[in-house]
């Protein structure tokens, strides 16, 4: 058994653990399944970069997800005809509900209907349906692509610089709503203490790198915009998350330019 074929048999073993997941454990097992992809023997490690630069869940979220009328199973998402760009949404939208246990109950809730109330059976609705096809449409394309090198001009630069007009509307919307953040997650009591500690020193760091004439989008992604998306999905529908929410909307807007 050569390294690619041991790889998939793991492939295959996560993947089933991961559809097959309840509550408790969904989050969990989308880590391992990423923790994998991340090591995935070469050129299969290279496509899977390739495509979850492609299609970023912050396009998902705006291009894609259509919000629930407020019925179980309301919303609408709409999905790229084009296969790859499809994939790379689907794919990015998993990775996403690995840092919050509650986000995938929240999105099933919106998007997948079940007869039951049961959690599980409303998160099993979504991974069967979404999630499981997704997982095999992945496994075929890493089969077909096992032997051919990522063409490394089509991967979008991680590093990408963005230049910021510091006069711009955008940006004095974007200063200000990070740091409304800031102030909200200082004075809420709902989040823990260290939690408060580490938001408050990451979004005071993207803060400052926002300050900068330039800065890197991949150090803005690391530090500012994940916290952000933390405390939207583990403070959804609280004011907090609210804030933190419009803050994340006006930094992508900013670095869209």
């Amino acid at each position: 058994m050569d390294e690619f074929e041991e790889f998939l048999e793991e492939y295959d073993d996560l993947a089933d653990r991961l559809v097959q997941a309840r509550y408790q454990d969904f989050g969990r097992a989308v880590r391992r399944f990423f923790q994998l992809l991340d090591q995935a023997p070469e050129p299969s490690r290279s496509h899977i970069r390739w495509l979850r630069v492609l299609f970023p869940v912050e396009r998902v979220n705006s291009e894609v997800m259509v919000e629930p009328s407020g019925m179980v199973g309301s919303g609408q998402l709409n999905w790229p005809d084009d296969f790859d760009l499809a994939l790379s949404a689907q794919l990015n939208l998993l990775g996403s509900f690995g840092d919050s246990d509650k986000e995938a109950l929240q999105f099933s809730r919106g998007y997948f209907y079940s007869r039951s109330n049961n959690i599980n059976d409303v998160l099993h609705e979504m991974t069967g349906h979404l999630f499981d096809p997704m997982i095999r449409d992945l496994r075929r394309y890493l089969q077909r692509n096992k032997d051919k090198p990522a063409d490394a001009s089509q991967v979008p630069a991680s590093d990408r610089i963005v230049y910021l007009d510091h006069n711009q509307p955008e940006y004095a919307a974007a200063i200000e709503a990070v740091e409304s953040t800031e102030i909200a997650a200082s004075s809420s009591n709902k989040i823990l203490p260290e939690d408060r500690d580490r938001i408050k020193f990451e979004l005071n760091a993207g803060i400052l790198l926002l300050k900068a004439q330039s800065v890197r989008q991949a150090a803005i992604e690391a530090v500012l915009i994940r916290a952000l998306k933390w405390l939207s999905a583990n403070f959804a529908g609280a004011a907090l998350g609210v804030a933190a929410d419009q803050a994340l909307h006006a930094v992508l807007k900013l670095l869209a330019g």
